[in-house]
């Protein structure tokens, strides 16, 4: 048998490696077309000092923004679902909580005679987009809904809202905020709890798996505690002016779909005041 001379040798390993790269790279490109976006934005994204554009798009396996320009395009990302700590979604903005340190900026970047000097700090970073155009529609929000399982704070409802059962029981409220506060019906729905405010820009949707905790802080004050994010504090709560007392019944069926939920049992129901 006949040795292979070293030219030879050379040559095949040549031709080996070059199919084995345009494999690799038939693969990338099949997989990159495989995925399927859902929605793309044009937005602005915030940052520390300055406001950039460019496009978002949230795929049916993540989130990605790419900058408009060459200055923005050192902002581009693209993050995974399981990237992705927590989202909170209104019909014009996106705010993307992920696992990751906050650059916290000591030497603006515009300084003369240097790019900028930060440090990075934390265990979590906020991405803010605000949409230029249009609106982010419930279709897209529940689609979100369905496939993502972290903290979701939403003021976009999902579509109708009985098309995830029965209506439990609903009550006139006043949420409270830190000025002034929005009326509107608390309603509570076999796999979730909705707040409808009376004007616009007021409604939430919680999942019964986002709810930390529920407690009666009185015959007319109801407080619902969530996983959302908030700076300093573990989850966010909400409190509510009942306009008529909360029956036993009604917060019985309530504290037994917010705790049947798998996890470890939290505060007994309270004692409800006799009307």
């Amino acid at each position: 048998m006949r040795t292979m001379s070293i030219r030879n040798l050379c040559g095949w390993m040549l031709f080996v490696a070059m199919v084995t790269t345009m494999a690799v790279a038939q693969d990338s490109t099949a997989a990159k077309n495989s995925i399927q976006v859902i929605a793309t934005y044009q937005v602005a994204h915030d940052h520390a000092v300055s406001t950039g554009k460019g496009e978002l798009r949230i795929t049916d396996t993540g989130i990605e923004f790419k900058g408009e320009d060459k200055e923005e395009a050192r902002h581009s990302r693209a993050w995974r679902d399981e990237d992705i700590k927590r989202l909170a979604i209104s019909r014009h903005e996106l705010r993307v909580t992920v696992y990751e340190a906050a650059p916290l900026p000591i030497i603006p970047r515009k300084a003369p005679f240097t790019d900028g000097k930060a440090i990075r700090t934390g265990t979590e970073h906020d991405y803010v987009f605000r949409l230029r155009e249009g609106e982010i529609t419930p279709e897209v929000v529940q689609q979100l809904l369905t496939r993502f399982h972290r903290p979701i704070e939403t003021g976009v409802l999902p579509g109708n809202e009985t098309e995830a059962g029965r209506l439990l029981f609903e009550i006139p409220v006043f949420h409270r905020q830190r000025a002034g506060g929005k009326s509107g019906w608390l309603r509570v729905y076999e796999q979730y709890v909705v707040f409808n405010a009376d004007d616009t820009g007021g409604a939430r949707f919680w999942r019964y798996a986002d709810i930390r905790d529920i407690g009666q802080l009185g015959r007319y004050q109801f407080e619902l505690a969530t996983w959302e994010g908030q700076l300093g504090v573990d989850g966010k709560s909400y409190v509510f002016d009942l306009k008529r007392p909360m029956t036993e019944a009604e917060y019985d069926s309530l504290w037994k779909k917010v705790y049947e939920q798998g996890r470890k049992m939290g505060l007994r129901p309270a004692p409800t005041l006799k009307q």
